[in-house]
């Protein structure tokens, strides 16, 4: 004990001898200059809107601007949306919206990253962009004397641009495995998995092939009694979709998988589709609203018969699917309504409702939800009931019939209190 209060006092001695006058002094890029707090007001006011991006670099190294907590008090919103591209990377679509005075002003600028950039080169690549599109308001702003140009180039001026060769001709390809093991006195558990993919995305094509396995084992003791789980899941999908013009596409999609859980020694099926969107893919980063046919075979082998006394069976399916994605400065919305059944009998059907929701009501306040209720007719392959049921329930071995299946969250987010506080302190966040 007199050892932990004579290390305390050690810190206590030390913490004082800082808070003394000899405390390191740290500043970053947007807060260095001695009269900060009196530029406020003329520094570009922005709300930076992206709840995914690296919010503490952007604030360290974005110079001549203040970042509003409430839009209400902004001159500039930041909507910064993304899509993935056909190199797996993203595409990101900055919208620059000027509100009040600046409101005459708006413009948009794009740009994608590759898979094998860092999170440090995206970032910086965002923040460039972010530069770029806030010229114009920082001279309206009347900050034209803060701005510093510089052109990387050494073409000379008749110089030809070369074409690029692409020696993959936009195909990408992917490798993984990977495992983890746990465990105690009583139970031992392990999971296996790979997945190998394959894609190639143009204006007018977008091929794309995925398979996957995994294992998972576990084993429990209980006294003299020992018990042995299993699961093995096989899963191969291919999907190739064709661009007809800025509203419709057409595509053909296949898949095959084994599982012990869903009772498959081998589902295969197969499906045409077609689709349309009310506004032009063009504009799939800020909304779409598409409606999507497919239609197609499917044949199941079962480990064990099921509740209708099939070991294996041929069906045709065909499903409908309504949903549209909005993407904007008030927040953003997801939402789709699926139906889908068996030709040979409609009573073999389900219909699913998908909800991503998340805006903002007032000044500091959000409200978001997420969820999936589907209502579910359809389950033809569960197996019939035995006498280790109620351990298969127990231990998620099997899957069970039930009419229906649902999964919600849902929460709020208020924030208040200085509306001019940029500063970023990243102490102690280990």
């Amino acid at each position: 004990m007199k050892s932990i209060l004579i290390v305390f006092a050690i810190l206590f001695q030390f913490n004082m001898a800082f808070s003394q006058g000899d405390e390191p002094k740290f500043s970053t890029s947007s807060n260095t200059s001695s009269n900060a707090s009196e530029n406020k007001e003329e520094s570009l006011k922005i709300y930076y809107d992206c709840q995914w991006c690296d919010v503490t670099f952007i604030k360290q190294n974005l110079n001549q601007v203040e970042f509003m907590r409430d839009r209400k008090f902004a001159e500039v919103h930041l909507l910064i949306t993304s899509q993935t591209n056909g190199s797996g990377g993203q595409q990101y679509m900055i919208q620059f919206i000027g509100l009040g005075e600046m409101s005459k002003f708006s413009d948009t600028l794009k740009y994608s990253t590759d898979p094998t950039m860092t999170n440090d080169e995206t970032r910086r690549l965002q923040l460039r962009y972010i530069e770029l599109g806030l010229m114009r308001f920082l001279l309206e702003k009347g900050l034209g004397d803060e701005i510093n140009l510089s052109f990387n180039s050494t073409k000379e001026e008749n110089d030809q641009v070369e074409e690029v060769v692409d020696p993959w001709h936009n195909w990408v390809f992917r490798l993984s495995a990977n495992g983890w093991f746990s465990g105690q006195e009583t139970t031992i558990n392990s999971n296996l998995n790979g997945s190998f993919s394959a894609s190639r995305v143009t204006d007018k094509n977008k091929f794309s092939l995925w398979s996957n396995l995994s294992q998972n084992r576990s084993k429990y003791k209980l006294g003299e009694n020992e018990i042995k789980t299993f699961q093995q899941n096989m899963n191969l999908y291919m999907s190739d979709v064709v661009s007809i013009n800025d509203h419709w596409s057409y595509g053909v999609f296949s898949d095959a998988q084994k599982s012990i859980y869903s009772n498959y020694n081998l589902s295969a099926g197969a499906r045409a589709a077609i689709e349309y969107d009310l506004f032009p893919y063009s504009k799939s980063a800020t909304k779409q609203a598409v409606i999507y046919y497919t239609i197609g075979p499917r044949y199941n082998d079962y480990i064990d018969s099921t509740l209708y006394d099939k070991t294996s069976e041929l069906v045709f399916e065909h499903s409908v699917l309504v949903g549209t994605t909005i993407n904007q400065k008030w927040g953003n919305v997801r939402t789709s309504v699926k139906y889908q059944n068996y030709l040979h009998d409609f009573e073999l059907n389900s219909i699913s409702f998908d909800l991503n929701f998340n805006v903002r009501l007032f000044k500091g306040l959000s409200w978001r939800i997420n969820g999936r209720y589907s209502i579910q007719h359809n389950q033809i392959n569960i197996v019939k009931p035995t006498v280790q049921s109620e351990i298969d329930l127990l231990l998620s071995q099997k899957q069970f019939k039930s009419g229906f299946s649902y999964w919600f969250n849902t929460g709020i987010t208020y924030s208040f209190g200085s509306i001019y506080n940029t500063i970023v302190n990243p102490r102690l966040d280990f």
